[in-house]
């Protein structure tokens, strides 16, 4: 009796929500389906992850303004970025239910309307600054690092859920490529505005300060200090 008790906890430990499951086989027909809609997805992350390092951008001139590449990106990123947190409970400290669909939902409604928010204000900030072809150029960079980053976490949640069943350090690898990602993105939109933007260093700091690094540490602090 004992040793049916042991083996049931061992197995309830390990075991997966079938949701969970779920949720990434849909990411994983999204990720089939973007392909399909746009046969030259991977040439545009290519090509617009690259434009901080191209001298005259003629090559990824094509692919600018692609209002169906913006949306892919921003649907793959908020449905991403919210399996992620829903998976390892993050935030948790703001009362949400684990392993509840519901929780779910919420989660990334609140995922959404960061990035809406955060798509909304750059584009307001260079058209206030009539600069929007810098602008549109920053923002295609960020949604293909986006997607990038995307594709890499849904590949390693995918292991850690069907192969490790969560009980991996998998976790923090995918930390230590949050935290590279960070990186590429803030260099290579400094790259950007240095290169483009005629305006004092002052102005391109605060931008950077107001855009890139205050909300990474809301976001770390709401996510990962649970203070």
């Amino acid at each position: 009796m004992l040793q049916s008790t042991v083996i049931v906890q061992l197995v309830l430990r390990n075991a997966v929500p079938a949701h969970l499951k779920a949720l990434l086989l849909l990411l994983l027909f999204c990720v089939v389906l973007f392909y399909v809609a746009n046969a030259r997805w991977f040439e545009s992350i290519r090509y617009l992850a690259s434009i901080p390092m191209q001298r005259f951008n003629w090559q990824s001139e094509q692919f600018l303004g692609n209002t169906l590449f913006r949306v892919t990106s921003i649907f793959q990123s908020v449905l991403t970025t919210g399996i992620f947190i829903y998976t390892y409970n993050l935030g948790e400290r703001f009362g949400y239910q684990p392993n509840q669909l519901a929780s779910f939902l919420a989660i990334t409604l609140c995922v959404a309307l960061y990035y809406l928010l955060k798509f909304g204000s750059t584009a307001i900030f260079f058209k206030i600054h009539h600069n929007t072809k810098l602008g549109s150029q920053l923002l295609d960079f960020h949604f293909s690092l986006n997607q990038l980053f995307s594709l890499l976490l849904g590949t390693l949640l995918f292991v850690d859920v069907f192969y490790a069943r969560l009980d991996s350090s998998i976790y923090y690898f995918i930390l230590t490529i949050a935290l590279i990602y960070f990186l590429l993105r803030l260099y290579g939109t400094t790259l950007l505005l240095q290169k483009s933007f005629n305006y004092p260093i002052l102005t391109v700091f605060v931008y950077l300060c107001t855009f890139e690094i205050v909300p990474a540490l809301v976001i770390i602090k709401v996510l990962f200090i649970n203070i």
